[in-house]
């Protein structure tokens, strides 16, 4: 089997699906830092958009005291989703704990 190496402008083509990921991981990013803007909450806080799946936009928090604060706040970021970020379509917030957010943020624990 012939294992040759990909050129990197090969594999951030356009076309390509690590382009496309990428591309999603650095919209979501975007999304997540001006979503903290409107919230006021410092843009290292221990939650992070994860995805956007037709209606429903998906939080991760650290623990369920994030979690907690995030359930009080979702018509609030219901709103700014809707009418600050562009997303009109998303009716529902849902809020998962993952414990090893900070491996997502690339911080230490």
């Amino acid at each position: 089997m012939n294992k040759s190496p990909h050129v990197i402008s090969v594999l951030l083509d356009e076309k390509s699906s690590i382009s496309s990921l990428y591309k999603k991981a650095k919209s979501f990013h975007k999304i997540d830092q001006k979503l903290k803007e409107h919230l006021n909450i410092t843009p290292t806080s221990q939650f992070q958009l994860s995805a956007i799946n037709d209606d429903v936009a998906t939080i991760v928090v650290d623990s369920s005291s994030w979690a907690t604060r995030l359930r009080y706040n979702i018509p609030k970021i219901l709103t700014i989703l809707n009418k600050k970020l562009g997303y009109p379509s998303i009716k529902t917030i849902r809020i998962k704990i993952k414990k090893n957010i900070a491996l997502l943020n690339n911080t230490e624990l």
